[in-house]
């Protein structure tokens, strides 16, 4: 057992620097302009069993003017980013690339949280660090120049498995009356989810999930960030020191499975699926997408062709870069869109709109928009390929 749980966690070592590296070479290759956290704020942990603190990484947008937005004046919305990396990997400066694409327009506040990695925090801290962040954002809303009620969430990979697992446990925590230390007074509204490739069902096997992409299983080479080492690591971290029979059909394990009544309870009214065409997870994440329209949201599904899980942090070529600027300038326009109000269409009359992108190497980039109406009714899709 000493020696199992020793090279675990020297396979963990070489994953993490690895991360890093990669993180590294991705900013080396493409170059970030000159988007840095404006500030760092280190928080405590409140409602986990595990105490300690973490960071806040904060990012401000041009012609932020912190005197005015401290007297209540002009308070932006704040966009809270949670970063991926199976939940033991990873840090909140990773997602840096869509960060900059959305302070860049002027018009939010970007909270990255450097949530506490397993196995040294399992299930539930992660989670519970990127609730207590949230509610940390929210108490001290005025002072960190933001709107409270004007709150979105993004997270990649596990980030965006969390975004919608924080929602399920806050609803959860509130009907119960648990948790004093909630200041319920201060609570906030969070307006939209945008999730990329979020893992959403937990009960399924790193093989069953394979299976249930044809594309992915074609695949002569498989991509690494769908390798069985590295996901059997996550796995493990995750649930570290906690039994081999935890019930992973939990809403907060998996978000994907939770009845109809706590997705219409405790999630925002517009949310936002983005998959990647290659990844084992692309079935689960459209399943969980077509529940979350079941449950009366408006929902957008849009699927990247012929990329992996992960790709947008791993582009190596001028197309890859070009195609990931798209997709996350879509999902900056969404969120603009919830802003403005301009979709009054309700989800349950409409259904999820699905994009399918596709990863063409022409150097003209075209956006091709065709509806159509298909067996599943009044539902509306486009067709999108860049």
């Amino acid at each position: 057992m000493a020696f199992e749980s020793l090279a675990f966690h020297t396979k963990l070592r070489i994953l993490r620097w690895l991360t890093r590296l990669l993180a590294w070479l991705d900013r080396k290759r493409h170059p970030v302009s000159t988007i840095t956290p404006t500030s760092q704020i280190s928080i405590p942990s409140t409602l986990s069993a595990s105490p300690g603190n973490f960071d806040l990484h904060i990012y401000h947008p041009p012609g932020y003017n912190q005197s005015s937005t401290k007297k209540g004046e002009a308070l932006y919305p704040v966009v809270i980013v949670l970063h991926g990396g199976g939940w033991c990997v990873g840090h909140a400066r990773h997602d840096e690339r869509f960060i900059e694409t959305v302070t860049q327009r002027g018009r939010a506040v970007v909270v990255a949280v450097n949530y506490r990695l397993a196995p040294e925090h399992a299930y539930p801290v992660p989670l519970l660090d990127c609730v207590d962040a949230m509610l940390y954002i929210w108490k001290n809303a005025t002072a960190m120049g933001v709107d409270k009620h004007r709150t979105f969430i993004t997270g990649f990979s596990v980030g965006g498995q969390m975004a919608f697992a924080s929602q399920y446990w806050l609803a959860q925590a509130i009907a119960q009356h648990e948790h004093p230390q909630i200041d319920r007074a201060s609570l906030g509204t969070v307006k939209a989810i945008t999730a990329f490739y979020p893992p959403m069902d937990l009960t399924k096997t790193r093989a069953q999930r394979a299976a249930s992409n044809p594309a992915f299983m074609a695949l002569k080479k498989k991509p690494a960030s769908s390798s069985k080492l590295i996901g059997d690591i996550f796995d493990r971290a995750y649930f570290w020191n906690l039994p081999d029979t935890i019930d992973k059909s939990q809403i907060c394990i998996s978000p994907g499975l939770a009845p109809l009544e706590m997705m219409s309870r405790a999630l925002p009214n517009h949310i936002y699926v983005k998959l990647a065409g290659l990844d084992p997870l692309l079935a689960e994440g459209k399943a969980a997408a077509a529940q979350f329209e079941a449950a009366g949201k408006h929902v957008e599904c849009e699927v990247v062709e012929n990329v992996p899980h992960y790709w947008d942090h791993l582009g190596k070529t001028e197309h890859e870069k070009t195609l990931r600027s798209r997709v996350y300038e879509r999902a900056a326009d969404e969120m603009e869109e919830v802003l403005r109000n301009v979709n009054k269409l309700q989800g349950k009359l409409f259904g999820p709109r699905t994009w399918e992108i596709g990863t063409s190497t022409s150097s003209l980039i075209q956006l091709v928009a065709v509806e159509y109406s298909s067996i599943r009714g009044d539902a509306c899709f486009k067709i999108c390929q860049y």
